[in-house]
């Protein structure tokens, strides 16, 4: 009798990573690929992270218990779940990885971190791996950093040209503070490198203020003072003596000491200085109110200098090749404050009909394809959604006053300010997301 053919396996499907382990010597780094290619872990670990990068997956969960490896991506921020692997496959896929992480293969209890380069034809990612023993078995969570960002201006982000322009003319300013924030865990970084690349950083001195131990990727024109760390020096230390050559503009991509910041706040207000601070947060008005907050005694300052926040939430964009329009209603258009006939057709994701009436016209089943684009998920990559907080008279005024967020969200609002969840309504508008996405984004809080 005929044995039936073994069940293909999601890593066996797409083409494999090929792996650069952070080593400095060539031939330490040959010699550790040799090694792990010995195990029968290396072929299925090179196969499943190729299968996560062919399925734009940015994190990749693997949860490790007594009969199985549960594994889950996240595409577009969203999880989903995959057909498991066995014990056998799936510790034997660990052990590969923590070899090549330079993590210890035979500790299965403690916490670890290490990371790899990754390479697929000429794209070239970052590899980081934590794993940590919970009471199941163990977890590890895989983050996959594409070297090559897809982003180099506002507008590829999702800001509208009015916007870009209104932010421009804050981040090129002087005198004044400005803060760039999203929400934790949803592109803060990315969003401070297309911003701070889009300063004019080519006519003006950036000085920015980073900790040794983690300092931020290399943009052309900006210097990086580092402290802490093996330097010897404080924060306030380097910032005292950088503020003496009196650079135009002072970059904190973290939270500065209070001293650090003071000083500063007053080179904006005495001699036209700029301050950039990166921050995350719910809100333009959520990071605002944390910001003065930690710093009571700059408070009047940076109400007075304020510039503008700009905020970013992440939303999934909807797949241009299989999106369905449809005509809004009148009483949606009045529910989302849009005036009746200035937006003809909106877009929602497709959705196929129960499997039982895909059929042709003699009846007969007809399954449909999942769209070749984005799999069947309605959705291709994300996109920001901006709010950009440009404070009036009165809201700076109420600023020293109160930390009451309700009541200058009505502040703002009176003096012309645009929420994120209004901004979210014009995305819809703009035909690059549904109201369900939006729905699933802003219910959500953390």
């Amino acid at each position: 009798m005929a044995q039936a053919p073994e069940e293909i396996q999601l890593w066996q499907t797409a083409a494999p990573v090929e792996f650069v382990p952070n080593v400095e010597s060539r031939t330490d780094a040959q010699a550790l690929l040799i090694t792990t290619r010995q195990g029968a872990g290396y072929l299925i670990a090179a196969g499943q992270l190729g299968h996560a990068i062919q399925s734009r997956a940015t994190h990749v969960l693997m949860d490790f218990s007594q009969n199985a490896t549960a594994i889950r991506y996240q595409i577009d921020g969203n999880w989903e779940q995959l057909p498991p692997l066995d014990r056998e496959s799936g510790d034997a896929m660990l052990y590969a990885l923590k070899q090549l992480c330079l993590m210890n293969p035979a500790d299965r209890r403690g916490a670890q971190k290490g990371s790899m380069g990754l390479k697929v034809n000429k794209d070239k990612y970052q590899l980081s791996v934590q794993s940590q023993g919970v009471p199941t078995g163990e977890r590890v969570i895989c983050r996959l950093d594409a070297e090559k960002v897809p982003f180099s201006s506002l507008a590829d982000l999702g800001m509208r040209d009015k916007m870009v322009e209104q932010f421009k003319e804050q981040l090129n300013g002087h005198g004044n503070v400005v803060l760039i924030s999203a929400k934790k865990g949803e592109g803060v970084t990315t969003l401070w490198n297309v911003a701070i690349n889009a300063a004019d950083r080519l006519i003006r001195d950036f000085q920015s203020f980073e900790p040794a131990e983690s300092p931020e990727p290399e943009i052309i024109n900006i210097t990086s003072n580092l402290f802490g760390g093996d330097t010897g020096k404080t924060e306030l230390q380097v910032v005292q003596r950088m503020v003496l050559r009196e650079p135009d503009v002072l970059l904190f991509p973290n939270p500065p000491e209070p001293e650090s910041l003071h000083l500063c706040m007053e080179k904006v207000v005495e001699e036209d200085r700029q301050v950039i601070h990166r921050a995350a947060g719910e809100n333009a008005i959520e990071v605002l109110l944390s910001f003065v907050g930690r710093y009571p005694e700059s408070r009047k300052l940076i109400a007075e200098q304020l510039g503008a926040v700009l905020h970013q939430r992440l939303i999934r964009r909807l797949c241009e090749n299989c999106k369905v329009g449809f005509e809004p209603p009148p009483q949606l258009l009045a529910q989302l404050g849009i005036p009746a006939g200035r937006v003809p057709v909106m877009y929602q994701p497709f959705i196929p009909p129960p499997i039982e009436e895909q059929v042709d016209e003699n009846g007969r089943p007809a399954p449909i394809e999942p769209c070749h684009v984005c799999g069947g998920r309605g959705y291709f990559g994300r996109i920001g959604v901006f709010e950009l907080l440009r404070p009036g008279p009165q809201f700076r005024t109420a600023l020293v006053q109160t930390s009451d967020a309700s009541k200058l969200f009505s502040i703002a609002r009176a003096e012309g300010h645009r929420g994120i969840q209004a901004e979210a309504v014009l995305s819809v508008a703009r035909g690059l997301t549904s109201l369900d996405e939006l729905k699933r984004v802003f219910s959500r809080r953390g």
